[in-house]
Order: structure tokens, then C-alpha cells, then sequence
């Protein structure tokens, strides 16, 4: 039997370093910075963003319209379904090679050799046919198609535009882009994201976004908090660390989505290909229905409650570059978080 201070110990050897969390953020949370790095090098960071949107194509067409022809079904059977039911469409990122031990292969100037691959993304905010849904769909469809050449950008340079405040979270830099964050807005009757704040603590996150103590409790199961921001409405990115004892023990880091219903935010996730995944429902302990999806690179816990939409992404042990969470884990991590009161 593991004993906690096994368990402490794991947690050590599995905390990324900086490098793994920059790699982290940059793979797997589109759109999500850390937000003194964007106060710090905001026009550099949009920079950045720009090139790749450039380089990216994201196939909206036929594999949007089959996600909004869901939406009659969704409704009447009142369940979250499977992945496809948050699709946002596809695109192409690129992807760090790594060698067999995972460790990232250079070239010869020493930068991360990076390979393209073409993933499917999925909807931080909700299902589809959901304002919230819809109006990231919208949001991307439109930077995909903004400033293709970077020109624009490129006239901006590094000065500050004036939209840091109140559009900083979208990383405008144009009124155009800002008159549409507002269309979207008042389309969908959404609220921008507003209050950025990094959470001091586990404790200080659940009292400042009235989450409730979403981490639960169980003798098989510790999870420590790592860090985590949040926005005035109570939405929040977290990230921790998870160890399962027992027959199914398991050591994986993980990040903790809660977006607020009536907000507008725009993330996405990349969750790879859809297809590699076993999807199925499940009712907690806590009587949430949630979707869970495990596959052999990530785990999901999805559920949608009355107030939030919240994704709990598995990433495995980052620094071992191994995943090892099995379905039965993966149900047992679904019952520890109460999602009930997010």
C-alpha cells in the first residue's frame, strides 16, 4: 500500500519544471497565458500568436455545420453525449519531437525541432448550440481569417493600442477586432472576461470564485494545488497534481477548466484525435453526470452544471512523459472531484 509520504514524494518528482509548463500551456491550452507574462509582453506575445495562426488551417465547412446539426439532439436527450458534441472544428499545431525517453530533440541552432499535426480542438465553454459554444466558434472562425499576412500587427509594433484593459484578454490590438468581440457579445448576450487575479492559495480560489471545495475527499486519492487565475465571474484555469493509490495507483498532473455560463471566453483545447478516445457517461457519487474520456495520452472529466462548464484534463506524469490513468482511475478521479456546487 503507497503511504502518504510516498505519495509527497511523487508529487515531487512528477512537478514540471519550467520548461514543461511553458510546453504545457503552449500544447495543450490554446489561447490560455499566464497573465503577468501578457501585462509584461502582451504585443509580443499577440505576435507570436499571429505567425501561427497563419501557419495554421482549421477545416470549419462541413465539420462545423455536423456539430450544430446536433444541437436538436443534444437538447432532447438533455446529456453532454461525447467529444464531438464540443468539437470546434480542427487545426494544425505544431507539436515538439521527442526521442524515446521523451526528451525534445534540437536542431542544429538549438531551437525545439517542432513537427505539424493536424488535432482536433473542443470548446472550453460548453456544449454545442450553447451561446457560449457558438460565440467561441465565431471568435475563431474570425482570427482565422483577420490579418492573414500580419500586416496590420506588424503596424501596431510594440506600443500599447489602448484595448489592454478591457480587451486584453483577447489579445486585440484593433478596434475592428474589438468592435467584434462586442458583436459577438451582444449576440450572444455574453460578458467579457474582466478581474484577472492569481489565486494565493487552494482556499483563497474556492472563497474568491464561490466554487465550493471541488477537490472532495478520499482515502485512495490526494490532490495537491499547484497554481491557478481567475476572472471576476468565477471563472478559473487551475493546475495540480493527482495520486490514485491502490490497485489502479496512478500519478498524473492536471488542469482544472471552469468557465462561468453567460461569459464570453474562447479557449479551446487540443485533445488530438477524437477517434483515439473511449467516451462514456457517468454519474459521481455526487450525482453529476459527467463525461469521461480516457485515452493512452490524456484523460477527460467533463460536466456541465447549472452554473459552470468545467473540463478536468489528465495529463499524466509531464516530467516522466508517461500516462498510466486507467478508465477505473479515471472513474475514481471523477468521484473525488464535486463538481456539484462549481
Amino acid at each position: 500500500m503507497m503511504q502518504r509520504q510516498d505519495i509527497f514524494e511523487a508529487y515531487e518528482r512528477v512537478k514540471p519544471d519550467r520548461a514543461a509548463k511553458e510546453r504545457m500551456l503552449e500544447n495543450i491550452w490554446a489561447l490560455a497565458e499566464d497573465e503577468d507574462l501578457m501585462k509584461r509582453e502582451r504585443k509580443e506575445n499577440i505576435m507570436k500568436k499571429q505567425e501561427k495562426r497563419r501557419a495554421k488551417k482549421v477545416y470549419y465547412g462541413a465539420a462545423a455545420a455536423a456539430v450544430l446539426m446536433l444541437v436538436p439532439i443534444t437538447a432532447a436527450a438533455g446529456h453532454l453525449l461525447g467529444l464531438w458534441n464540443l468539437g470546434i472544428g480542427k487545426q494544425k499545431v505544431d507539436i515538439p519531437v521527442k526521442t524515446v525517453e521523451g526528451e525534445d530533440i534540437l536542431t542544429p541552432e538549438g531551437n525545439v525541432q517542432l513537427q505539424e499535426q493536424e488535432v482536433d480542438m473542443i470548446s472550453l465553454q460548453g456544449m454545442a448550440g450553447s451561446p457560449e459554444h457558438m460565440a467561441a466558434m465565431e471568435w475563431q472562425e474570425f482570427l482565422e481569417n483577420y490579418d492573414t499576412d500580419g500586416k496590420i500587427l506588424q503596424e501596431v509594433g510594440n506600443a500599447a493600442t489602448g484595448f489592454e484593459e478591457e480587451y486584453g484578454e483577447y489579445l486585440c490590438y484593433t478596434q475592428e477586432m474589438a468592435d467584434k468581440i462586442d458583436e459577438i457579445c451582444e449576440k450572444y448576450q455574453l460578458t467579457k472576461l474582466n478581474g484577472f487575479a492569481e489565486s494565493d492559495s487552494y482556499e483563497d480560489l474556492c472563497a474568491k470564485t464561490g466554487s465550493g471545495d471541488f477537490f472532495g475527499s478520499s482515502e485512495n486519492i490526494f490532490v495537491t494545488y499547484g497554481n491557478a487565475f481567475y476572472y471576476a465571474d468565477g471563472t478559473f484555469l487551475l493546475e495540480g497534481t493527482a495520486a490514485v493509490t491502490g490497485e489502479n495507483a496512478c500519478v498524473t498532473d492536471c488542469q482544472i477548466s471552469r468557465d462561468r455560463k453567460g461569459t464570453f471566453n474562447g479557449t479551446m483545447l487540443n485533445v488530438g484525435d477524437m477517434d483515439d478516445y473511449r467516451q462514456w457517461e457517468y454519474e459521481t457519487k455526487n450525482g453529476v453526470t459527467v463525461l469521461l474520456a480516457n485515452s493512452d495520452h490524456k484523460g477527460l472529466i467533463i460536466a456541465e452544471t447549472e452554473k459552470s462548464f468545467v473540463v478536468v484534463n489528465l495529463l499524466g506524469d509531464i516530467s516522466g512523459n508517461s500516462y498510466d490513468v486507467s478508465d477505473e482511475a479515471l472513474e475514481m478521479l471523477a468521484d473525488t472531484f464535486d463538481l456539484s456546487e462549481t
